[in-house]
């Protein structure tokens, strides 16, 4: 029987309107820099973001150097990109069938969390769904930038298991990425798969959120 479910953040427990670096180094582009070559600083930037969700590199550090790469020098507009960029970070949207199905898993009484590659901290995660009612999801949130490893190092998704105190197989990981999926079976935990289209087959798909709900592991 399930005691617990982990989710992956964007794509999965949320979802943005603008993905990776597009939205801020357009930002950039239209108030600061209007001869930035966007797609040099869409990728520096994503190369910078791998370097912080290991943990290599600090948030701010991050924001940083690809202002230092982009060439932004004036301080002023530096931190009004910092600040946007914080903005835009959480600005989520929840999935149809969401809300209700979080809070009913609540009632059942299974612990929820996030296991993320991130270059937010847990804690930042963590307040995004504080300000919408939903504590209940976020009980525990394993982010790759606070403990320096990220899926699909088996050592992001032990650091779960070992918070929430249960079996392997009491556990499911909620996940879009085939990579990520493979690494939560590696490990023995129950692995369902939402917003999939890879080859690797979890134990159990969503083709709506509230199916979460239909899983006979749930109540046996």
């Amino acid at each position: 029987m399930l005691k617990a479910i982990s989710f992956d953040g964007n794509g999965v427990l949320y979802y943005r309107d603008n993905v990776g670096g597009d939205l801020i180094c357009e930002y950039i582009k239209a108030n600061y820099l209007p001869d930035l070559d966007l797609k040099a600083s869409v990728t520096k930037y994503e190369e910078l973001s791998i370097l912080c969700m290991r943990n290599d590199l600090s948030k701010r550090q991050m924001l940083e150097e690809h202002l230092n790469y982009i060439g932004l020098s004036d301080q002023r507009a530096r931190e009004n990109v910092i600040a946007k960029e914080i903005e835009f970070s959480r600005a989520i949207h929840l999935y149809p069938t969401e809300r209700e199905t979080i809070l009913e898993l609540n009632k059942m009484g299974i612990k929820m969390g996030m296991i993320t590659n991130t270059v937010q901290t847990g804690e930042e995660k963590a307040m995004w769904f504080r300000q919408l009612g939903l504590d209940c999801v976020v009980e525990e949130v394993v982010s790759s930038i606070d403990i320096g490893i990220s899926k699909p190092d088996p050592g992001i998704y032990r650091e779960y298991i070992r918070r929430v105190g249960f079996e392997p197989g009491e556990i499911a990981y909620v996940a879009h990425d085939e990579i990520e999926l493979i690494g939560a079976h590696q490990v023995g935990m129950v692995t369902i798969s939402f917003n999939y289209n890879g080859n690797f087959k979890a134990d159990y798909n969503l083709v709506l959120f509230k199916d979460l709900l239909d899983i006979p592991i749930l109540s046996c």
